[in-house]
Formats: structure tokens, sequence, C-alpha cells
């Protein structure tokens, strides 16, 4: 009877729990509440409302109680008479609890929060016809009012336009052109079979098209960029295919066999009979006799990759009869634990290795037995024996320098029983290990996190990072321990009432407190931190005669650091392809020529011309730089200034040492080779296409070691008789073996003297003012648009500059170190080709940020964020691209569509999103208010892309560490030439259902703990649903649970589906059934 009780108890509890949590709404409205509890007890949630009208559309979506003051906010959505969605707000707030707001307190609540603009909501117009196709956008905002994007649907002939002089194939088209706020079309032609054909967009007159080509297997075959010369209408058909086109050819199962990218040769891809993409050569790969390989397991994870020296011809289809597999055993010595199955290989080289599962491999094949698991400090993650079925437990990663690898560093990675990394050991270069320790909380957020870094002969770093979260999970601290030293507060945000950041202060200290304002559209308006550093940013609005832009473009800014008398300031300039053609100087907002630059460019956005002026005396001001540019395709040749003023004090400026053609070579993968104008007389690479040496002409040299998971290790400079080490271990950084800097997410800590140093940045993520704890300012900088610095007399104290990027300056070099690439802000370009080039088949591979340095930024070295954000959306989903206050773009989720057409987008209004704060396990949630993104519209269009959607992976933790990569960006895309193709050429409407496995880490325990208890890996069970629910997701209803058997590892086995009213899917209980 007691033990009867007890248990009635608890129960009562735990209800009492969840009605304390439960927000009263609105009994008289149809709608679905949904809680995400917060706590294990129940006690706090969170929690979204969502009324529906009598027809069952969503009307009205409640986030109660998530503004910092603990009220609602409300969204309102509006259909005209036909069903269409008319108008979408803003939110409101509302004092309600999660009530239902009447339509006129949630219309004036919503003008209110947009500080009292009377258009806060987009509104769509369709034309007068049953394909409910839009006709008009009207964004947010009344300024916009009388800008909107605007669509045309075109079914004549395109070759009836006068500026059309392509020859393109006989047929029907059907075309969509896309003009946006300042009246710039794009245009895109799709044939009867959906292909597209032709797009592009209008420079005035100006046509800058790709025209795509196709065989008969409806396999896209050739891409021609907007300057490559091909079929005119007056002149015959034939192969036209040049340097400077994309090339695609096939295999009889449409797999990509052959791949030309602009400036290279040829990629040849070989797969095996279960479509595995196993072996890949380019073209400096084919001069070695090597072929790259990228092997998987049985449940088809991938384990090894390497290259070896096989004699293979492509197009023999040397595997298509075999499976090739790489099965786990102990006597595989030669691939560290793995043994190969129905793959012969000559003199191979395992560059990475990765395990699954279990942890046998420790104290094997090299690992270290200083990997296996230690008892974790109080209040860390604890790992359990089985949690790690299915996961990846460890890696094998190779280092190369310029001779070759070196050798190899270990890692092993421990999870907690969500699958949560709670721990990983990772050994480094200089002997040492490098420990991770991570506690959560029960949503999932990290709570703290220490990182202990050793190496040989050195003293050991332990730093412990702690985070701290508000109501609705937004970061508001990070603070920052250092060995035995004081806990400090490196960074402690406030909110404003939408859920953007408001303040953002540094270590306690209110004169180091960044504030921020912002505009109806959300993008940032004015940062300030005290009178270190202020910046204006203007876009529909004029600033010292600029030309306003409503389409996203900046059209002025002005900013003032430490120390500075007056306000700079430049005010932009653009053409129809919001390529940056002028920057003109402003001083208090006044026209001076002192750091004016322009711009012109090529068909193909390649640089011709730059003209810079600058700083030549204390006070004297003139032209530093007159640039023309010769090129060879995408390739740059040779480079002529004609000014003959230099930068004062040898400051930032294009340096013309010769005169001669070919002062650039390249190699077979597109990568400079040469620099005769920095007197680089050679430039090896490694098969990262990452410099791997670099040799002046006075025989100095700069080498480099990697990891070849991308990571840099070592820069060796020997610059006459001087040598100068750095090594890169994590985020600490050793100057000829001394410990000399630890990274932060706001900035350094010296090491000598454990002092924290912190970065002010502008929107781009730019370091502008460096400041020491105290606030005493240590370092400024001013940039021209292109990333150059303004010539100055102040010492530099640190190498992290623009985009927060290490700029190398050495001999000369001046290179900005991005990951991916090296970039040259002297001349506006990349010296390697773009490894994301096919994401946008208009531009040069070598363009930087699209030739608009002044509205992207490129993170990475890959792409411009906009498309970095797009790929990511293609393969995890999501709905829109938004830009935080970093000036990087990110994906918000939960889109919903109006209409099949590219740009017919209406986006809601906001969600959650988890982004990477750098180094930091903290995902920072931001709220996203909505921004009609029609830039990023555009770029779809102009480059056949659609928007596609595929599985969200809502394990992968934002910044976590490597393995969490493997989430970003699949292993099929990495491999596949085809899968590419496939996912960038947009002639056919991708219709892949939104799936996923549970919501947060909790549910996607619960939706997997039979088939867990089953002994079934988990990513066998979700691939094999997935491809089952693929073929019947259209007979599931919304709201009806979707219940199917299918057969897995011999067993029957059943999950349930349910349809979400945004159309995603989202697969719930799985079982077995006898």
């Amino acid at each position: 009877m007691y033990k009867l009780m007890k248990r009635i108890y608890l129960l009562l509890s735990l209800l009492l729990c969840s009605l304390l949590c439960m927000s009263q709404v609105s009994t008289s409205q149809n709608y679905i509440s949904t809680r995400t509890y917060t706590s294990p007890d129940h006690s706090g949630c969170r929690e979204q409302v969502v009324y529906f009208d009598g027809l069952g559309r969503s009307s009205q979506m409640v986030d109660c109680g998530i503004t910092p003051d603990g009220k609602d906010l409300v969204s309102l959505q509006e259909y005209d008479d036909q069903g269409r969605k008319l108008r979408t707000w803003l939110p409101a707030k509302s004092l309600g609890n999660g009530n239902y707001m009447t339509i006129s307190s949630l219309q004036s609540g919503a003008s209110s929060l947009a500080g009292g603009d009377a258009h806060p909501y987009l509104q769509t117009t369709y034309e007068a016809s049953p394909l409910n196709r839009p006709v008009a956008q009207h964004g947010v905002g009344e300024a916009w009012a009388e800008h909107p994007v605007s669509y045309q649907y075109i079914t004549r002939d395109p070759r009836s336009f006068s500026w059309l002089y392509y020859k393109i194939p006989s047929g029907n088209f059907l075309g969509v052109c896309t003009t946006d706020e300042d009246g710039n079309p794009t245009y895109e032609f799709k044939d009867g079979l959906g292909r597209t054909i032709l797009a592009g967009r209008m420079d005035g007159s100006d046509p800058y098209f790709v025209y795509y080509e196709y065989d008969n297997h409806d396999d896209l075959v050739n891409v021609y960029p907007p300057f490559v010369t091909y079929p005119k209408m007056d002149e015959p058909e034939g192969p036209f295919a040049t340097q400077s086109s994309y090339s695609y050819r096939y295999d009889f199962l449409h797999r990509c066999v052959y791949k030309k990218l602009p400036e290279c040769d040829v990629i040849y891809y070989i797969y095996d009979h279960g479509d595995h993409q196993v072996l890949s050569q380019d073209g400096e790969q084919r001069v070695r006799g090597e072929w790259a390989f990228s092997l998987s397991d049985e449940l088809n994870r991938p384990v090894l990759t390497g290259i070896c020296h096989n004699s293979y011809y492509y197009d023999d289809f040397p595997l298509c009869e075999t499976d090739v597999k790489a099965r786990r055993d102990d006597t595989g010595t030669a691939f560290h634990g793995y043994i190969l199955e129905n793959i012969p290989m000559t003199d191979p080289v395992v560059y990475t290795v990765n395990y699954y599962d279990d942890y046998s491999f420790i104290g094997k094949h090299g690992v270290p037995t200083s990997l296996n698991y230690v008892t974790p400090p109080s209040g860390y993650g604890i790992c359990y024996t089985e949690s790690s079925k299915g996961l990846l437990t460890g890696t094998v990663t190779a280092r190369m320098d310029a001779t070759g690898v070196t050798g190899y560093d270990y890692a092993a990675f421990y999870y907690d029983e969500r699958g949560r990394i709670i721990q990983s050991r990772t050994t480094n270069h200089m002997g040492g290990i490098e420990e991770e320790y991570v506690a959560y909380n029960f949503t999932g957020e990290p709570l703290k996190r220490q990182h202990a870094h050793t190496a040989t002969g050195k003293s050991t770093q332990t730093e412990v990072c702690m985070y701290e979260y508000d109501h609705a999970g937004r970061l508001l601290k990070t603070k920052h321990k250092l060995d035995t030293n004081d806990e400090v507060t490196l960074v402690e945000n406030t909110y404003d009432d939408l859920g953007r950041i408001k303040s953002s202060k540094r270590h306690g200290n209110s004169a180091l407190t960044t504030d921020y304002t912002y505009n109806v559209r959300s993008w940032i308006k004015t940062l300030a931190t005290d009178t270190l550093f202020t910046q204006t940013l203007h876009y529909n609005d004029s600033y010292g005669g600029s030309t306003p832009y409503y389409n996203g473009n900046i059209s002025g800014m002005s900013w003032k650091a430490a120390g500075d008398t007056g306000m700079h300031g430049y005010r932009f300039s653009y053409d129809g392809l919001s390529r940056l053609t002028a920057a003109g100087y402003l001083w208090n907002g006044a026209p001076s020529a002192n750091y004016n630059t322009s711009y012109t460019y090529n068909r193909q956005s390649n640089l011709t011309s730059l003209r810079r002026n600058g700083r030549t005396g204390a006070s004297f001001y003139g032209l530093i730089d007159d640039l023309t540019f010769t090129l060879d395709g995408n390739w740059l040749t040779r480079v002529d200034d004609a000014a003959t003023s230099s930068a004062y004090n040898d400051g930032f400026e294009f340096k013309d040492a010769v005169k001669q053609d070919n002062e650039y070579t390249y190699d077979k993968n597109g990568n400079m080779t040469k620099d005769l104008n920095k007197n680089i007389t050679d430039i090896q690479y490694n098969c990262l296409n990452s410099p791997s040496k670099v040799t002046f002409k006075d025989g100095s040299t700069i080498t480099y070691t990697y990891a070849l998971n991308g990571a840099k290790l070592r820069t060796v400079h020997t610059i006459g008789n001087t040598t100068t080490t750095t090594d890169y271990c994590g985020n600490v950084i050793y100057e000829n073996g001394v410990q000399k800097l630890l990274l932060t997410d706001a900035g350094h800590v010296t090491l000598s003297d454990k002092k924290y140093h912190y970065y002010l940045q502008d929107h781009q993520g730019n370091n502008r003012v460096v400041v020491d704890q105290t606030g005493q300012k240590e370092e400024v900088n001013h940039y021209y648009p292109f990333g150059g610095t303004f010539a100055s007399a102040e010492k530099s104290i640190q190498p992290y500059k623009y985009n927060g990027k290490e700029i190398d300056t050495k001999n000369g070099l001046n290179w900005y170190d991005y990951g991916a690439r090296q970039y040259d802000a002297a001349i506006g370009r990349w010296h390697a080709v773009d490894p994301m080039a096919e994401m946008y088949y208009s531009w040069s591979p070598y363009v930087y940020c699209v030739n608009s340095p002044t509205n992207y930024v490129d993170p990475t070295g890959c792409f411009s964020t906009k498309f970095g954000a797009w790929l990511y959306k293609l393969f995890n989903g999501g709905d829109q691209i938004l830009k935080d206050k970093g000036g990087e773009y990110f994906v918000s989720t939960q889109v919903e569509h109006s209409g099949d057409e590219i740009g017919a987008t209406v986006n809601r209004r906001f969600d959650w999103n988890g982004r990477n704060t750098g180094r930091n396990l903290a995902v920072e949630k931001q709220w996203d208010v909505y921004i009609a993104d029609t830039k990023f519209q555009e770029l779809c269009a102009t480059h056949g892309m659609e928007y596609v959607r595929t599985e969200n992976q809502s394990d992968a933790v934002a910044g976590m560490l490597q393995p969490a990569m493997q989430t970003i960006i699949p292993v099929p895309f990495i491999k596949s030439g085809n899968a590419l193709i496939n996912a960038v050429r947009g002639q056919k409407n991708v219709t892949t259902p939104v799936i996923r496995f549970g919501g947060n880490a909790n549910q996607v325990y619960h939706t997997f703990r039979h088939t867990d208890a089953l002994g079934l890996d988990r990513s066998l069970v979700q691939s094999m649903i997935r491809t089952h629910f693929e073929t019947v997701s259209s007979q599931v209803v919304v709201g009806r649970p979707f219940n199917q058997v299918i057969r897995i590892g011999g067993r029957n086995i059943q999950y349930t589906a349910f349809k979400l009213s945004d159309g995603t899917f989202n697969i719930g209980r799985i079982h077995e059934i006898l």
C-alpha cells in the first residue's frame, strides 16, 4: 500500500510540474501546443502554440514566454480569398501566456515592435490564373513598399530576345525573369523537360548568361560561363568546350566519371558495383601516377582514404563488377586495422582512418594507450559502455609537409547515453595530448568544457570554458579560466525582444560593451563600443551622396576608432550584378579622395583594373596603385602598375617587381605556382591543394605542415639567415618552441603574462581595434573594401586582421590564410580554384566574394558565405539565409513556399538556430527575424539552383569536435563528382521528404532505444527506413500516425511516421513486432 501511494504521489507531482509549465491557451480556437522540457523533472519547458483557422491553415504561432522578460511573441499569417498566403507578419509581443490575439491587436503590436513601421509584413501578389504564381513580393518595411521583387513568366522563345546571341536548341521553353528591389533582372529558361538551358543576369543591356548542355540521357555534359566562346546565332554547332568551361562525362549508370573544371586538368572517377566512388585522380596526381582512394566498410561508413599507384583507366570501368570494402581486422597492419576486399593496392599511403562502434583499436596499429578513456573531472559527462555503437570512436590523420607524410595523429571520442561527445583525446604533432571534457544540460547545450594541452617538454595549459543560458536557451555568458588564474567573463550578452543580440560585454568591463541596433529587416545598423570603435551601415538610405540600395547591398558606411579625430566613411557603387565598382572615401561624411578605390571586371568577373589611393607620406595622399590585369581565361598572367607613388611606411600596396609576360604560372589543378611580383619563384602544393613550400628569388623559403583534415600545424619561415617556427596546437600557438598565444572566442591570451586581449570587430568580423583587458587600445586597423589595410605608423601586435584571418607578411608574402585557400588582398584574388566552383558557374573560380566584399565574407576560402549557407541548407534543410552581427550567413529552419518557381519563397518570421561560435562548444542560440533574402534567390536563379531539402542533421552540434564535420557535408558529396552536379544543375524539381528521427537528443534516444537493445546499428536503421519511407511519404496525412513494417537485420521492424504542419516528417517509435 505504501509503494502504491508513493507511485501515486510521484505521478501527481509530475502532472503538477507539467501543468505549471503549460500555458493557458485559447480553447475556443483550434491549436497544437508543443512543449520541449528543459529539466528532467518537467518543471521547465519551452512551449509553442500554433492556432489554425476553420480550414486547417495555421493562422497564428505563439512562442510562449520567449522574450527576455518572459513575454510571448506572436506571428500572424493572412490568406487571400483563394487560400494563398497573402501577408506574413513580423511578430508582436503579447502578455497573454499563449493566448490567441485578435487580428487588430496583433497587427498593431507587430508595427510597434518593428519600431512603428507601417509595413511590418511581407505581401505576395499572385497572377490571375490557377497556377498561383507570384508576380510580386513586397518585402518587410515601409521603405520597401515601392520596391518589390517582381516575377515575369516568359513563354516566348528566348532566341527572340535581341540581347541573346547564343545558339540554343529549338523547342518549348518556360522562362522566369526575377527583378530585384533595385530593378536588376535575373533570367532562367527551362526546356520542356524541366532542364535549365540558360540562366543569368543583366548588367544594364549587357547579358551575363550561363549555357547548360545535356546529352541524350538527360545528363549535364557542358556548362559555358558568360565569357566562354560557344555557338552564336549565326554559327554552326560544334564542340566548344574550352579551358574555362565545365565538362562532365558519365558511365552507363549515369555516374560522373570525368569532370573538367575551369583552368584545371580533368578529374577521373572510378566506381564499384555498389555505386561507391572508390578512386579519383586529378591532373597533378596523374603526373605522379597516383590515384586517391576512399573506402567504406560493410555499413557504407567512410573508413579509409589515401593514395595508391595502381594502373587504371577510368573508361575501362575496372571495378564495376566488384564490391570494394574495407573490413575491420587487427591483422590488417598495412591499413591500420582494416583489410581490403576486392581491390589490390600498389604502394599505398594512408591519409585518414575512421574507427566505429568500439575502442579495440587503441594500443594497436600505432594508436597509443594514452587515448584510453579516463575518469573525467567532477561534473563532466560519463561514458557508458554501449554508447559508442554506430558512432565514430577514433581517427587516424596523417601529417604532411613538402616531403610527404611525416607521421600520424590519433584521436578517440567518447559519448554519453545520448550520443553526445563528452570526452576526446587526441595526440598532437608536438608529442603531447589534447584532452577535452564536456558537460551538457538537459536540452543538450554544453555547460562547460575543459581543454588540456600538453607537449613534450612544455608546460600544460588547462582552460575551462563555462556557459550560461537564459530560459529560451540563448547564450548569456561565456566564462573562461586558464590554469589556476582567476575566472573571467569573456563575453556577456543581452538580447532584445526579437532575440537579436542587444549588447555584448567583454571581461566584465563596461567600457568594452558593444551595443547593436538593427533596421526593420534585422540588418545590423549600428554597433558601438564606447569610444573605442563605432560603425554605422547604410542600406536604403544615402550617406555622403551614395545611391540607396533596397536589395541588401550596403550603400555606405562610417566608422571611428580610438584615436581618430574624425569619422571615416565609404560610399559604395555597384553594377547590375552587385559587383563593387567604386568605393568613394568620406571624411566626416564629406567626399575625400584619400582612400578612394575603383574596379572593372571582365565577363567572368575577373578583375581587369584596380585603382587605389592611399597615404604616401606623413600627411600626403595620392594614387598608390593603378593596376591593369592581363588574363588567360581565368588565369591571371600579368599585372602592370602605372602609379608612380608608393605607400607610406612600406604600407599595403601592390609591388610591381617585374615587367614581363607570365608573371604568374599555374599547375594542373589551377594552383598558382609562381608570383614574380612578390619574387616568388616556386610554390609547391600538397594533396589538399594547400601550399607546402614557397621559395623566393633570394633563397628564402616558407614551409607548411598540415594535418590531412585541413588543419595547419606548423609554418617555418627561413628568411635569409633567420628561421622562425610557428606551431599550431588547437588554440595554442608557439613561436620557436615558446608558448605565445592562446586563442579565445573573443580574442587571445598572451601566455607570457596570462593577460587577456580582445578584438573589437565590425559587421564582417574584421578586427578593427585590439584592446587589453582594462580597455586600453593596443592596435587599430582600417581596411580597404577588398581587405588591404590603410598605411599607418602604428605597430601591429598580432596577425589576425581582415575577417579575423591570419596574415603572413614575412618577406613581402602578404597572404591571408582562410584555411582552404590563400588570399591576396592587393589584387583581390585567390591563388587557387574554389573547391566549390560548381556552386556558381557564372563566376571565375578565383573571384573573392563574388566581387562584393562589402556584402559577403568567406570564412573558409571555399565560397562566399551565402553559398556556404546554401550548401548547408542543401544537405541539412532549413529556411532563410540570414546574416548575423559578424557578417556570417547561416540557415534558419522551417520554410514555407508559395508556388513552385524559383524565387517565389515566402519565409516565416523566425525560429531557433545554432551557429558556430568559434572554437567554443557553446552553440549560440540566435533568433532570426524575417528577412526577404532576394539576393540569395537571385543567386539561385542565376546558377540554376533550386531549394532542395534533405535530412536535417539534428544531432550535429556546431563547433563541437572534428567528427561533427561529417554531419555537415555528407561523404557522398565529398567523394562523388556526380553528386554535386545533381545537386546544383537544377533541371529537375527535387522533392525529397524532410525526415527527422526525433527532434532533439532526448527524443532521438527514445526513438532508437528498442532497436539499440536489439543490437541494430542506428545508421543502418536510419538508412533502411529513409529509403523505404521516400517511396510511401505521399500517403501520410497531417495529424495521423502512419505505421509501416520493413525487414532490417532479419527482424520485422515497425516505424511510425508523423507529418507535421510545415510539411516535414518525424519518425517516432521504432520497434520490433513478432
